[in-house]
């Protein structure tokens, strides 16, 4: 089921799917395609089969058109056609795609859980750790994973040390609102605005090249 899409002004579009059907269901909103049918087939897990077969739908859905997923060696996601960059996304019961026509992106989604409470120290340094507002530090610190997790993405470099390539500058956590981060793993050592939603189940983050 389509959950959200959302046009953003500068040309992106973000969208949301919940998982609600089946494989079967899935494969027969793609027409039963005989490729993507091959595909699945070599998945052991129901759950990376209805990941895979959602997204494509929800690319679909969203374009109005039947566009091919492909990957480059680095495991990103490419469209064949070139039409659009995009980023994939998923969590649970949810997947999440960002399109541009000319510009890298980057997103995640994430349950909020005690997981991230647990590996805090895995993904952020200490000073990011301290200004983590205590009284909501689940959703504080699900959107700090899934900022530096969008941050990897669009920035594709083969090595990036989540704890010292990855830099969030401080924030309050609200319902949606911006984040500040530098990466230092590339010559550019560029900056970026990412952009994030929290819902009551799970947090998104998503950012675009400036």
């Amino acid at each position: 089921m389509l959950l959200r899409k959302k046009n953003i002004a500068n040309g992106a579009i973000i969208a949301c799917w919940k998982v609600e059907e089946s494989v079967e269901e899935l494969l027969l909103m793609l027409g039963n395609d005989e490729e993507i049918t091959q595909q699945i087939s070599q998945f052991g897990s129901e759950k990376r089969k209805l990941e895979f077969l959602a997204t494509r739908v929800l690319l679909n859905v969203v374009l109005d058109d039947e566009k091919k997923i492909a990957y480059f060696p680095s495991g990103a996601p490419y469209l064949t056609d070139k039409s659009f960059n995009i980023s994939i996304a998923h969590t649970g019961i949810y997947v999440t795609i960002i399109l541009h026509p000319t510009k890298k992106v980057g997103i995640d989604i994430e349950k909020i859980s005690d997981k991230v409470v647990r590996v805090k120290h895995k993904f952020l340094s200490e000073n990011e750790i301290n200004f983590v507002e205590n009284s909501l530090e689940k959703t504080h610190l699900t959107l700090l994973w899934c900022a530096k997790e969008a941050l990897y993405k669009i920035i594709d470099t083969e090595i990036i040390d989540f704890v010292a390539d990855l830099r969030v500058t401080p924030f309050q956590p609200y319902l949606e609102g911006e984040i500040q981060a530098t990466e230092t793993c590339t010559p550019q050592q560029k900056e970026y605005i990412l952009h994030y939603i929290v819902e009551p189940e799970i947090c998104c983050v998503w950012t675009i090249e400036n």
